[in-house]
């Protein structure tokens, strides 16, 4: 009996599957450079680098979270990395497109990638935030959607011609890439997360969970029953520790190293 075991077994045995470890390697092109990624914005560098090698021209990575008591439609936007047209990213702002886009909304129902030229029953707001990123140089794009505990969702947006879009391979080697930049940068906040999360107190992470939130200092006072000049206190401190100079950073940087999840 294990005689004839072990025969099955060899014969059912299969040959593992090559290394790509050639410097030639299609894929360890694209994902050497992110493993090697030492901080955020190289990891975002290595990032670019790796969607241009695949044809995209233009790509942002965003965190999504639904606020609590938030309408379903209304998602909060953390801004990651980013390489859009200025004038776009000034439209969209102004605008506060993040709320109406219908690539947000459909990131909350997928789990693998698509392209924005498949989501339906667009009402008339979502198709106006398409048809202006058509006008913006934005004509075609692809989205992959990671889902992260607590309700949150690493989005990666790619843009480029529609060639590079409908293709399979394309279209795979944009969620690896997708994927491995999700994998760094939980690997940089790994490595970075226990000496700050000491130097923060409970009271600044909760004034960068609403600063994430997009509340002001006013709102923030009101909500945890503080003056908005002890908020401005806490986030200005927390700003000094984090290294950053804006309170958005702080809580970009908070939000990326783990301390605090909007």
């Amino acid at each position: 009996m294990i005689h004839i075991l072990r025969h099955r077994l060899d014969r059912g045995r299969l040959e593992p599957m090559p290394a790509w470890t050639g410097v030639r390697s299609p894929l360890r092109v694209l994902t050497a450079p992110l493993a090697r990624a030492h901080s955020l914005p190289s990891l975002a560098a290595s990032f670019g680098r790796a969607a241009g090698r695949l044809g995209f021209s233009h790509y942002v990575i965003s965190r999504l979270s639904r606020a609590p008591f938030a309408p379903k439609s209304e998602a909060a936007l953390e801004m990651i990395c980013a390489h859009y047209p200025d004038q776009w990213v000034r439209h969209y702002q102004k605008n506060s497109y993040a709320l109406v886009d219908p690539v947000h909304r459909t990131a909350f129902t997928r789990t693998a990638p698509y392209r924005w030229c498949d989501i339906t029953d667009l009402n008339r707001l979502e198709q106006r935030v398409l048809d202006e990123a058509l006008d913006a140089g934005l004509a075609n794009g692809i989205s992959v959607p990671i889902h992260e505990p607590m309700g949150r969702i690493l989005l990666v947006n790619l843009s480029g011609p529609a060639s590079v879009l409908n293709g399979e391979h394309s279209q795979r080697l944009a969620y690896l890439i997708g994927t491995q930049f999700h994998f760094e940068l939980e690997r940089l906040a790994k490595q970075h997360s226990t000496p700050t999360s000491r130097r923060l107190t409970l009271r600044q992470c909760e004034c960068l969970t609403w600063v994430a939130r997009g509340k002001s200092s006013w709102a923030i006072g009101k909500l945890l029953g503080i003056s908005h000049h002890t908020v401005d206190y806490h986030v200005d401190t927390a700003m000094k520790i984090l290294n950053v100079n804006s309170r958005t950073s702080a809580a970009v940087q908070a939000t990326a190293l783990g301390l605090i999840s909007p």
